[in-house]
């Protein structure tokens, strides 16, 4: 039986849906994740609702993002929409989100109206099934006691096949396959369901760059952040559903990880391809620097 104190599901989707202040401006709120910063799936999350808000017609088919600044989230974020073109199949938009006057996210994202076409894909790998293997969740929960960090509840529950490498310390492959899901039923509502997958595609795929190092989250001399973020949406997903989160990290290079995945449901259909880039750069020790 799930645990509800793992989980924060209604709380995020409504932190998802930024305040309309008028046709192309909104405010969204943060929530606290353990860090100062806000977490950069929200502001994807929150960018993408805001920017499907003006092309209610039409779905997202991809988004492009930049992470500027580091946002904090104690302050609210401003998200203006500029309505770029919109033709006759496909819509473009971009969202600038501004702290205190100042650009801290840019995305850009681009919608199509439901059309037939030809149809192939990337083969799904084996498949484990996901109603048969823990969840994730109280090992993180249980491994953040340990060293004296609270827990922070998530949308969506996340089950692998193997102990997570977060916490290894071992070296391992660049590869890690997740499925996802959230605990409860979601409403008929597309965008709904496209903005929480993208702010849950930005759970854990920089881990996936740190496995082939041995390189612990927890590491003091870690620092992490995403970069860039880009989602192309395939075929229509639901986030009540389970979703296999296949990832790799085919370049670890000048401080940054690229990483890759590609997202199926459990009949082995594409739904989904994500890629980020993002720092991980191992900082000196103070000792070190002072020599």
């Amino acid at each position: 039986m799930l645990d509800p104190t793992l989980y924060n599901t209604e709380e995020i989707i409504r932190l998802l849906a930024p305040q309309q202040i008028d046709a192309d401006k909104f405010v969204g709120q943060s929530h606290f994740m353990g860090s100062p910063n806000v977490f950069g799936g929200q502001a994807l999350g929150q960018a993408l609702y805001a920017a499907g808000i003006t092309v209610p017609e039409r779905r997202p088919h991809s988004m492009h993002a930049m992470f500027l600044l580091a946002g904090n989230h104690q302050l609210p974020i401003e998200y203006e929409v500029e309505r770029v073109r919109d033709g006759g199949t496909f819509s473009t938009r971009r969202v600038v989100a501004m702290q205190e006057g100042r650009r801290i996210f840019v995305m850009s994202a681009s919608f199509q109206t439901a059309e037939e076409g030809l149809s192939h894909q990337k083969p799904a790998p084996t498949m484990s099934d996901p109603e048969t293997l823990p969840s994730s969740l109280k090992i993180w929960q249980e491994r953040g006691i340990s060293i004296g960090r609270s827990f922070q509840p998530v949308p969506v529950d996340f089950r692998t096949n193997r102990e997570d490498n977060i916490f290894g310390g071992q070296p391992a492959s660049a590869t890690r396959q997740v499925w996802t899901r959230t605990p409860i039923r979601l409403a008929d509502d597309a965008l709904v369901h496209e903005s929480l997958f993208a702010y849950v595609s930005d759970y854990g795929l920089l881990w996936t760059a740190l496995q082939a190092h041995a390189i612990r989250m927890d590491d003091p001399r870690l620092q992490i952040a995403s970069l860039d973020h880009t989602i192309w949406f395939h075929r229509p997903l639901r986030m009540d559903d389970w979703l296999l989160f296949v990832m790799e990290s085919p370049n670890a290079s000048g401080g940054r990880g690229l990483c890759f995945a590609h997202v199926y449901n459990q009949h082995g259909v594409l739904m989904a391809t994500v890629a980020q880039e993002g720092l991980i750069r191992l900082r000196e020790k103070t000792s070190e620097k002072n020599k």
